[in-house]
Parts: structure tokens; C-alpha cells; sequence
């Protein structure tokens, strides 16, 4: 039956706890966050965020839009949640970034010079389909890999899979939705494997 009252007429029946009201309200605006998730569709991909958090983010700024809307605006719901939803959504997008460029500043550096001469870099033992047929440049990357490998070899799968996927460039929030932990526990791991490499290269 609340399928068919207007906003307003719904905003009403929020102010004596209609449960239904609510759930009128929250599932009539989801197109609008849709639309507006499909806006900035491209900062999204380009911070490779997860969907449904953008979409929580967005049902959050409908909530602040319906608990300070007021009647003596003199506008509809829908302007202001639009709004709302928006200022929210880029709100996030604001705080995720700032996120990814401390993940950058603090990352393991490829161009980390590994030996004494800092003549060989952490990029040039890492896995690269190019040839090198200089035979004390191949016997210096293989020491270097093995002294890597032991390394790894003294962490957990879990510590191996996460400093893999940061040496491919995954950022800390993609890689703590695929295996299940805190970001927190990423950064711990980079930090004990990077000191544990100073160590021995």
C-alpha cells in the first residue's frame, strides 16, 4: 500500500516509526544511486573499487538525506537526496584515493637498489620473459632470487600470496577483499618481508 504515497506523504509516516515507509523510501531511490554510481563509473575502474561499496556508501546518503530533510525546504526529496548521495559517493571516492597514494609512498620500490654497487635493482630479479645472455649478470640474479626465495620461504602462504600480489600492483584494499583480512595485516606483512630482505640483499 505505501508503493503508491508520495515522498512527502511517506516522510509523514516516518515521523510516527512506519517501518514501511522506510523501506518504500529506500528502495524507490536505488535507481537514483545506480544512476549516479554509473556516472562515475570511471573513477570507480580507474581506483578499483568494489561495487557494493560504492552502493553502501550511496544507501548512507540517502539515510543523512532522509533524517535532515525537512518539509520547509520547499523542494522535493529528490533534488536533496540527489545531493546527498552524491556528496557521499565522492566523499568516499576523496578518502579511498588519499588512501591509495599512501599505499604508493610506503610500496616496496622495483627500482630499490638490492646490491652493494647499486648496479642491480629489485626489478631485475623479478620474473621478466626478457633474455640476458651476460653469464655474470644471470649467475648475480639467480643468487639474488635464491636469497629472495629464502626469504618467502620463511613466510606463510598467506605472507607469499600478499607480497605477490603487491609486486603486481594491487593495492591493499583489492587484496584485502581476495584474501579475507584487514588492510592492517597488509601492511604488516610488507613490513616484515621488506626489512627481512634488507637483511640478506
Amino acid at each position: 500500500m505505501s508503493q503508491h504515497l508520495s515522498d512527502n506523504e511517506l516522510m509523514s509516516r516516518l515521523q510516527y516509526h512506519d517501518d514501511e515507509a522506510w523501506n518504500v523510501l529506500l528502495k524507490r531511490y536505488e535507481r537514483l544511486i545506480y544512476m549516479l554510481i554509473h556516472k562515475h563509473m570511471h573513477v570507480i575502474k580507474t581506483l578499483r573499487l568494489d561495487h557494493d561499496d560504492v552502493f553502501q556508501e550511496g544507501n548512507l546518503g540517502l539515510v543523512d538525506a532522509i533524517l535532515s530533510f525537512e518539509k520547509e525546504r520547499c523542494m522535493p526529496l529528490y533534488p536533496f537526496a540527489k545531493v546527498c548521495i552524491e556528496r557521499r559517493i565522492q566523499t568516499y571516492f576523496r578518502k579511498y584515493s588519499s588512501q591509495a597514494h599512501t599505499i604508493f609512498r610506503s610500496a616496496l620500490s622495483l627500482d630499490q637498489s638490492i646490491s652493494e654497487d647499486e648496479q642491480m635493482y629489485l626489478h631485475d630479479v623479478v620474473a621478466s620473459p626478457c633474455f640476458n645472455s651476460n653469464p655474470y649478470e644471470v649467475f648475480k640474479k639467480k643468487e639474488l632470487q635464491a636469497k629472495i626465495d629464502e626469504v618467502l620461504l620463511n613466510c606463510t602462504p598467506l605472507e607469499q600470496q600478499i607480497f605477490k600480489y603487491r609486486l603486481e600492483g594491487y593495492t591493499y584494499h583489492w587484496i584485502a577483499k581476495q584474501c579475507g583480512i584487514k588492510s592492517k595485516m597488509i601492511d604488516n606483512t610488507m613490513c616484515k618481508i621488506k626489512k627481512a630482505l634488507r637483511k640478506v640483499i
